[in-house]
């Protein structure tokens, strides 16, 4: 049987990792079921990861803390970031 196209097509992309983080990188992936990381495990990983950078939204907190831009930024969800933004302009104003 032919194997089918996938619908959304692929870019190979090359990437250099800190050895150290190679390393974990393999652990965290490693199926002891398999006996190995199984087939495609990076690029699903990486490609979990990208999209919620991408769909994610920062926070910094200079504002409400007195630091400089840019020093305390949270990361998160756009809702978690907007009720953490609501709670930190609620105890400002109280």
């Amino acid at each position: 049987m032919a194997k089918h196209p996938n619908l959304i097509p692929s870019q190979q992309l090359n990437v250099a990792l800190p050895l150290p983080v190679y390393t974990q990188l393999s652990a965290y992936l490693y199926s002891e079921l398999e006996g190995r990381i199984p087939h495609g495990a990076y690029s699903r990983h990486l490609t979990d990861l990208l999209r919620a950078q991408f769909a994610g939204k920062s926070l910094d907190l200079a504002p409400w803390v007195g630091s400089a831009p840019g020093a305390f930024v949270v990361n998160g969800t756009a809702e978690a970031i907007q009720q953490l933004e609501l709670v930190l302009t609620a105890e400002r104003g109280a």
